[in-house]
């Protein structure tokens, strides 16, 4: 099972955060089974583990594949569902 985690600012109105989520909740559709899906925030204990400093982030098997920008779906998805 692959560990998926998507960090989102502890504030519910950041949009890119939410669209990074909405993303990786698109790529995941049909495979949930497949993964350990997380949504998580700065202030979560895995954000300092994983070295999360910046948000929105994408971090799948404890590799940052996005940090600080909105995620491209095609890019995410490739990596994702290798």
């Amino acid at each position: 099972m692959k560990q998926l985690y998507v960090f989102g600012s502890p504030k519910a109105s950041c949009k890119n955060c939410r669209k990074a989520e909405a993303v990786i909740e698109e790529i995941i559709a049909g495979r949930e089974q497949e993964f350990e899906y997380r949504r998580l925030t700065l202030d979560s204990s895995e954000a300092a583990e994983l070295g999360v400093m910046m948000t929105p982030a994408v971090v799948l098997n404890g590799e940052i594949l996005v940090l600080g920008e909105l995620p491209r779906k095609e890019d995410l998805k490739d990596a994702i569902l290798a």
